[in-house]
C-alpha cells in the first residue's frame, strides 16, 4: 500500500528543493552556482537528518552514506540537482529525492542492509555553465579532469575560478573518488519523453542510453556591406550554415539519428551587414557505436561540401563524444521484479537522455528505472510527473535497492 507519509514527504521535498533557484516559473541551479550550492547544503541536512553521514565532496557532488551490516561495496543510489535555465523541478532531483525517500522506507520498515547504501547527488551532470556535462559522476569515477579546468562560461569564469569561488580547491578533486567502493549504481529518473505515458506504462526499465556526439560547427566567408554586395558575389556564412543545418537534418531522418542544432552565433551580428562567421552547435544520438561512427564522418562532410556551395571554409571540432552503454540485465531483473509486485505495467526503453549512469556504467553494473513524464516534456518549467508515479518509483527503488543491497 502506499505510505502516504513518505509520498507527503517527498513531494514537499520536490517543492523545497524547486524554490532553490527559482527563476520565473522554472529552476535555474548551474554548476558552482550560489543556488547549486545551497541546494547541496540542504540535501546534506535532508539526509543528516535522515540518518546518514553526508558531505559536498571535491567535485561539488554530496555524498551521503548509510552503514551495512558489513564491509562490502556499496549500493550507490543517484542521480543529480543541478538544472538547465529555466528548468524544471523533476529532472534529475527526482532520482536524488526519490533515492533519499527509498532509504527513509527500508529504514522505516525495519530493513538491516547487508551493503551500506549510498546516495549521490553529482555535479554539473547537464554541462550547462561550462560544457562540462557529468562532471561530478567522471570525478567519482576517477576521471582525469585537469583539462576541465580551464573551460570558461559566458562571463569568462573558469571552471577552477568557479570552483575557488564556491570554497573547493581543484587541486583536491582526485579526493572526490569513490566509485572503487561500490559494487552497483541504480538511478531512478523522469522519462523526459513520451513513451510511457503513450503506452500506459508505469516504470520504465532501461536496456541502454545512447551514445552523445557533440560537435562545434565555424563557418567562415566574408562581412561585407548588405546594400552594395550583390547576391551572388556573396561569401555568406549564415546562408552556409542554413543550407548545412536542412542538409544535417535529411540525414538524420534517412539514417534513424537524433540531430539536433541548438545553438547559432553570427559575426558581426548587424541587420545591414553580410554575415561574416557563423558558429552552430550539433547534437547527435544513437544507441548504435557504429552508426556514432559514422555520423561524425557524416556531419564533417556535410558541412565542407555546402560550405564550398557558399565559398565558405568550414572547420568542426568535437566537443565530447560518449560512446553508448548497456545496462546491466540482471539489475534490470530486479527492477523487473519490484515493479510487477507493485502491480506497475512495465515497459524496456533506451534512454535519448545521457545521464550519470552512463559514466558509472562504464565501471560497475548499473540500470535505471524511468517514471512517465507529462506529455513528454523536459527541461522545460512544465515538466511534470504525478505525485502517484513519483511515489511509485520511489517505492519500486527501495524494493530494488533491498535485493541488491542483501
Amino acid at each position: 500500500m502506499p505510505d502516504p507519509a513518505a509520498s507527503d514527504t517527498l513531494g514537499a521535498e520536490l517543492l523545497a528543493l524547486a524554490a532553490i533557484g527559482a527563476d520565473g516559473d522554472g529552476v535555474t541551479r548551474t554548476a558552482w552556482s550560489p543556488q547549486l550550492m545551497q541546494a547541496s547544503q540542504w540535501l546534506v541536512e535532508r539526509c543528516v537528518d535522515a540518518g546518514a553521514t553526508a558531505e559536498i565532496d571535491p567535485a561539488g557532488n554530496v555524498v551521503a552514506r548509510w552503514a551495512g551490516r558489513r564491509d562490502a561495496p556499496a549500493v550507490l543510489v543517484g542521480s543529480h540537482i543541478d538544472t538547465v535555465r529555466q528548468g524544471g523541478r523533476y529532472d534529475g532531483a527526482l532520482g536524488v529525492l526519490g533515492g533519499l525517500d527509498a532509504a527513509r522506507r527500508l529504514h522505516a520498515g525495519g530493513a538491516r542492509l547487508g551493503r551500506p547504501l549510498w546516495l549521490a547527488a553529482f555535479n554539473d551532470e547537464e554541462g550547462t555553465r561550462f560544457a562540462t556535462s557529468m562532471f561530478g559522476s567522471r570525478a567519482f569515477a576517477g576521471e582525469p579532469l585537469e583539462a576541465e579546468l580551464g573551460s570558461a562560461d559566458a562571463a569568462g569564469t573558469t571552471v577552477a575560478a568557479a570552483m575557488a569561488a564556491a570554497g573547493s580547491d581543484p587541486a583536491s578533486l582526485p579526493g572526490a573518488r569513490g566509485l572503487h567502493r561500490v559494487g552497483s549504481y541504480l538511478e531512478l529518473h523522469i522519462e523526459q519523453g513520451p513513451v510511457l505515458e503513450e503506452a500506459g506504462a508505469g516504470i520504465g526499465v532501461v536496456t541502454a542510453i545512447v551514445g552523445l556526439l557533440g560537435l562545434r560547427v565555424t563557418l567562415r566567408g566574408q562581412a561585407n556591406h548588405a546594400g552594395t554586395t550583390p547576391m551572388d558575389l556573396r561569401r555568406d556564412a549564415l546562408a552556409g550554415a542554413a543550407r548545412a543545418i536542412l542538409s544535417l537534418r535529411e540525414h538524420a531522418l534517412g539514417h534513424g539519428l537524433r540531430l539536433t542544432v541548438g545553438e547559432i552565433e553570427v559575426a558581426p551580428g548587424g541587420s545591414n551587414v553580410v554575415p561574416g562567421a557563423c558558429t552552430f552547435s550539433v547534437d547527435v544520438r544513437t544507441a548504435d557505436p557504429a552508426a556514432l561512427e559514422r555520423a561524425e564522418a557524416a556531419v564533417r562532410d556535410i558541412v565542407t561540401a555546402c560550405a564550398a556551395q557558399e565559398g565558405l571554409t568550414a572547420e568542426a571540432t568535437r566537443v565530447h563524444r560518449l560512446e553508448p552503454v548497456a545496462m546491466d540485465p540482471a539489475m534490470q531483473a530486479v527492477i523487473h521484479r519490484a515493479a510487477e509486485a507493485e502491480g506497475a505495467q512495465v515497459l524496456e526503453l533506451v534512454s535519448g537522455a545521457g545521464h550519470d549512469a552512463m559514466v558509472l556504467g562504464r565501471h560497475v553494473p548499473a540500470a535505471m528505472l524511468f517514471v512517465p513524464s507529462r506529455g513528454g516534456i523536459s527541461h522545460n518549467p512544465e515538466e511534470f510527473t504525478t505525485p502517484a508515479h513519483c511515489e511509485l518509483g520511489a517505492r519500486v527503488l527501495a524494493a530494488a535497492i533491498a535485493v541488491l543491497a542483501t
